[in-house]
């Protein structure tokens, strides 16, 4: 009975996990889809500076998003907004599933 059980609260802890986490990752991918088709992200890394030298690559994002399309800052806004949703989803979750595990 209780590997029964087990098996079925896995189940259910999994298909729980799975829809806090569906909502967030479909407006996470929508949003990279629109970036990704309005962005030529090869011409981006290729005028980027150096990575090692962190103020210029601050500067340089910055100035990117300051001359960006309405439309590309909105996607990124909500792309950035979405991950950070969906990572809330994801610790909420496995809090949840550590405090069901140690209830059993």
């Amino acid at each position: 009975m209780t590997i029964l059980m087990n098996h079925v609260m896995k189940k259910v802890r999994t298909i729980f996990l799975m829809r806090k986490l569906a909502a967030p990752f479909v407006f996470l991918v929508v949003a990279a889809g629109v970036v990704a088709s309005t962005v030529s992200i090869p011409h981006v890394i290729a005028n980027m500076p150096a990575v090692a030298d962190i103020p210029a690559v601050a500067r340089f994002y910055a100035a990117a998003f300051a001359h960006t399309d309405v439309v590309v800052k909105s996607a990124l806004v909500a792309g950035i907004l979405f991950l950070l949703w969906a990572l809330k989803g994801l610790v909420e979750s496995l809090r949840f599933s550590a405090e069901l595990a140690r209830a059993s």
